[in-house]
């Protein structure tokens, strides 16, 4: 059996692996904008791993938990955020830290490490100027920072909410390594000279690449690629590109695409949302 994989947008993916159990990725269809399906359209879910724990890659990991009862991997401080805000039973969480290796039926898993994106460094990267500066309070930074990232300061009304439930937590990235298939590297980070360096462990088949949204990938395209090449994938997969909130600029991959298919070493397959795909 090939593995079989759908992208149901941010960075949620399902993948069925060769001997038929399936892995979730950070859960957030319900109230994305353009996700292809809710959350009741999951067709199963045996591993759930979350990179970090921000609403928008975890929010809908409690019902996916009743109705499967998987084992939910990710760090110290999702774990809590799903025992105290999702109602998940503590016997089904895994708290991981990069460096672990985890081994379960016909897959082996290794936990590397990551950074998130900086806002404050990428506003003043694209602005010059402090995203603190003059700032009241912190809704009055987050839309700032939103109009230059995204052109659209639409937050949804609970965002702030959410923000101080769901911290983020150590940023974790996943090498998933299926008995009888290839490997898939699942990176959720900033593009900093470390992680791409740590990516050369990765040795992937498929790397499954978060990408800066909108205007925060100016300027950022080289070193994606280089975080691309380091990985040693055959096959690039896109994510997180697609609008969070109302109005926000759509994302330009053209110039990411063609400085990493420049090399000729490596596709650049930007998946149709919710469309099965096979690997061989």
């Amino acid at each position: 059996m090939s593995l079989r994989m759908r992208w149901l947008g941010t960075a949620c993916f399902e993948i069925v692996l060769p001997n038929g159990r399936t892995i979730i990725t950070d859960p957030f269809v319900d109230e994305a904008l353009k996700a292809p399906l809710s959350s009741d359209g999951f067709e199963g879910c045996d591993y759930l791993f979350l990179t970090h724990g921000h609403y928008d890659h975890i929010l809908d990991t409690g019902k996916i938990a009743r109705r499967f009862q998987p084992k939910i991997y990710c760090n110290n401080t999702t774990a809590q955020s799903l025992i105290n805000y999702q109602d998940i039973d503590p016997a089904l969480i895994i708290r991981i830290k990069p460096g672990d290796v985890i081994r379960e039926k016909g897959l082996g898993i290794e936990v590397l490490g990551g950074i998130h994106m900086d806002f404050a460094t990428e506003y003043k990267r694209l602005t010059g100027k402090d995203i603190f500066a003059g700032a009241v309070d912190l809704m009055s930074i987050v839309r700032r920072a939103s109009r230059i990232f995204l052109e659209s300061d639409e937050l949804p009304d609970n965002f702030e909410e959410r923000a101080i439930k769901y911290q983020p937590g150590e940023q974790l990235n996943f090498v998933f390594d299926p008995t009888g298939g290839k490997r898939i590297f699942m990176t959720e980070t900033q593009p900093d000279e470390s992680i791409i360096e740590r990516a050369r462990q990765a040795r992937a088949f498929i790397t499954l690449l978060q990408i800066p949204v909108a205007n925060i990938l100016k300027g950022l395209e080289e070193k994606m690629a280089e975080l691309v090449s380091a990985s040693g994938c055959s096959i690039v997969v896109p994510h997180h590109h697609d609008a969070l909130i109302p109005g926000a600029k759509e994302t330009d991959l053209a110039p990411l695409r063609d400085i990493v298919e420049r090399t000729g070493r490596t596709v650049f397959q930007e998946l149709e949302r919710g469309r099965w795909y096979d690997f061989a």
